[in-house]
């Protein structure tokens, strides 16, 4: 990873803090996409094309061979399009700008595929990069509470990128 090759080229310490959005394609709300997409300035009729394909959705749920009464589907976008994952990076994208703007002077940065979100922080050592990802995590939460979005927690995973050999970190009185 190229970030991680330059902070050890200038001696810091680098850290990833892995996320998984829980069931990513289900939770896009359609309000917030569409506002996602207009502030994007996306032109218009994309825009209204994407609120048609949200809309007007059902699902019948078979099991056993017997199918149920069909249910109106009001949020998400429908896994196996091939538009979806698109959909979902537009929606997803305006969290990295909202946390990344928070971390400005750290430079930390974010970085996604599909529904896996990566931070990945810079420090002079464990305890700064370890306070960096901290807050990438809790603007990431705030982020995800207005936008109906949630993270499996059983799946986050931090890793932490280091030339040193020993922890150098000052260790606390207790």
């Amino acid at each position: 990873m190229k970030r991680v090759e330059e902070a050890w080229g200038r001696g810091n310490t680098a850290a990833v803090l892995l996320m998984d959005v829980k069931g990513a394609f289900p939770h896009v709300a359609k309000g917030n996409l569409i506002k996602r997409m207009e502030e994007m300035r996306f032109e218009a009729d994309l825009v209204r094309w994407v609120e048609s394909f949200m809309e007007n959705r059902k699902v019948i749920m078979s099991m056993d061979g017997k199918e149920g009464d069909s249910m109106d589907v009001e949020t998400g976008v429908p896994q196996g399009s091939p538009v979806s994952p698109v959909l979902f990076v537009l929606y997803l994208s305006g969290l990295f700008g909202q946390v990344e703007d928070k971390e400005e002077e750290s430079g930390s940065e974010g970085i996604s595929f599909v529904d896996d979100v990566a931070w990945v922080a810079e420090g002079k050592d464990v305890g700064e990069c370890t306070q960096r990802l901290e807050r990438c995590a809790a603007e990431t939460t705030i982020w995800a509470k207005k936008n109906s979005c949630q993270y499996d927690i059983e799946k986050m995973e931090a890793m932490l990128f280091t030339r040193r050999r020993k922890n150098t970190e000052p260790k606390m009185n207790a």
